[in-house]
């Protein structure tokens, strides 16, 4: 059986700002945006194909140059304000 990854809500909408400057998401149910810096923009882009929380680390540790060591637990907070706010479902928990 295939391990579940963290799926994006379909009911949200992101939008790049201009270069270096990140993104914002809009969930259309609730009206709240939520601003992200450019490592949130990549976080949610590597989010397009629901992976694993394994598959997610090492798409960043792929891209993310010199990553610190505390990654994962900065990582693991984002992804927690997310899923509070409803805009992202963890299937693999």
């Amino acid at each position: 059986m295939a391990e579940r990854g963290i799926k994006r809500n379909d009911r949200t909408v992101f939008r790049r700002l201009e270069a270096g400057a990140g993104g914002v998401l809009l969930h259309l149910d609730t009206g709240e945006y939520r601003r992200l810096n450019e490592t949130g923009a990549l976080i949610w882009g590597l989010l397009e194909e629901a992976p694993t929380h394994a598959q997610l680390m090492a798409g960043l540790r792929r891209v993310v140059e010199e990553p610190p060591t505390h990654l994962q637990r900065e990582v693991d907070t984002f992804l927690d304000s997310l899923e509070a706010r409803g805009l992202i479902e963890r299937l693999d928990r």
